[in-house]
């Protein structure tokens, strides 16, 4: 049991509400923010348009076993599945969808880290962009306002940059809070701005270099140059970030989330602390210290310290339908959707800054680029979508075409474009849901 802080220590500073209203003037006054002209994307959402304001994705790198996650009937009244029945009592706030997956993706334990991009490491070698995954495109969208553009958390990074490189994720909820609502002292703080200053330095000499350099090259070595400038125009915004916020406050949040009181200790290893970092999502969407969360479950082999179980969880997960395999892992799985659920129960109860409860505002997607582990299949993924204004509640199942369903990137258009997001295509996509979900 985790006791979430009393909400009146919920509480962002006046300062940092400040920065908000000033930062968000300048860009209307001409791209102060000093956001390159090169990314259109960058522009920022469309915040008028939008019917939801965060995006959270949890991501068990495993999947979920297919035979106990989707229903056997479509629409609204169907039996709820056996993993599932944790989050029974949010039925309304949520759709589960059948046969999607990402075409050309192919099997093995790498598809996991396809979920958010739909995209293989093999087949961008030429354009490592492509690798850009849907939580950062939204960081670059509705993030630019937050402290943190984006929070990647947990031990299964599914969060890859706009240059293609994979984004690592933090695992410990004593770092995470501290990051989050922890001080830095003066003397830190000092050695922060002398080291960007330095950095922007350098940055400045790179530009340079690489402008006299473009104009000698071949136009194949002008696309690997411009692939460059794109990784150190991340670094530069990064950096531009960091500067504005060192001496804003940060919000302020009772420690007992990740410290405990007299009465219940916190356990923080895997997979105890799961609870503790659903309740870290909650406090760091609450203090509007970042838009988009992504969480991720490991793999591995670990052996969970649950009862009933004696086999690893890669062990388990090749199972190959073997009853005692099987119940073994529905208890793992059963474990997740409980911390989904009482999640659910705290996005419901915590207010966002109009008063409504954040799960009516913020996008949850749950789900992974493993449909079947035991057979390490790609296909059919285990996909739920919650919140955010979406029209829920029901079970959709798509047909399938030979050997893919529709693109999953159908749906990541429709949250992009509930997010206030002005596109109509996003990786491997060939349509949108909007008739299903808005």
């Amino acid at each position: 049991m985790i006791r979430r802080p009393p909400r009146s220590t919920l509480s962002s500073s006046s300062a940092a509400s400040d920065v908000y209203k000033r930062q968000h003037f300048l860009r209307g006054l001409g791209g102060v923010c000093l956001t390159l002209p090169a990314f259109e994307s960058l522009r920022g959402a469309q915040s008028g348009k939008a019917k939801a304001k965060r995006f959270v994705c949890v991501a068990p790198n495993y999947g979920m076993y297919p035979g106990s996650f989707f229903p056997e009937q479509t629409g609204t009244d169907y039996a709820m599945p056996s993993i599932l029945k944790p989050i029974e009592r949010h039925r309304s706030e949520f759709s589960i969808f059948n046969n999607l997956d990402h075409p050309g993706v192919g099997g093995g334990h790498g598809c996991s880290h396809t979920f958010l991009n739909g995209m293989e490491l093999k087949d961008t070698k030429d354009q490592p962009q492509r690798l850009h995954s849907l939580d950062e495109f939204l960081a670059e969208q509705i993030g630019q306002q937050t402290r943190f553009p984006s929070l990647r958390l947990g031990a299964n990074g599914v969060s890859w940059s706009r240059a293609g490189i994979k984004l690592p994720s933090d695992g410990s909820p004593a770092q995470v809070f501290a990051k989050l609502f922890m001080e830095d002292n003066p003397k830190v703080k000092e050695n922060q701005r002398r080291f960007l200053d330095e950095d922007d330095s350098i940055l400045d000499v790179v530009h340079a270099d690489a402008k006299r350099l473009g104009a000698r090259m071949s136009k194949p070595d002008q696309i690997k140059l411009d692939e460059y400038l794109t990784a150190v125009r991340e670094v530069e915004r990064k950096l531009q970030r960091q500067a504005k916020w060192i001496d804003v406050p940060k919000p302020k949040a009772n420690d007992e989330v990740i410290r405990g009181n007299d009465e219940v200790v916190v356990d923080l290893n895997y997979p105890y602390n799961t609870p503790v970092m659903y309740d870290l999502m909650v406090l760091a969407l609450q203090t509007e210290s970042t838009n988009v969360i992504t969480f991720g479950h490991p793999g591995g082999n670990r052996l969970f310290p649950f009862e009933g179980i004696e086999l690893g969880y890669h062990s388990l997960t090749h199972h190959g339908k073997r009853p005692e395999l099987l119940r073994q892992l529905t208890i793992i799985e059963l474990y997740y959707t409980q911390q989904l659920a009482r999640f659910f129960d705290r996005m419901k109860e915590a207010k966002d800054a109009e008063g409504q409860p954040l799960l009516d505002s913020t996008v949850v997607l749950f789900g992974s680029g493993m449909g079947n582990a035991s057979s390490h299949s790609s296909r059919n993924l285990p996909i739920l979508l919650a919140g955010g204004g979406f029209k829920t509640g029901e079970h959709h199942r798509f047909e399938r075409t030979g050997r893919d369903g529709r693109p999953l990137c159908d749906l990541f258009v429709s949250i992009l474009q509930q997010l206030g997001v002005e596109t109509d295509r996003f990786s491997t996509s060939q349509g949108n849901l909007n008739h299903l979900i808005t």
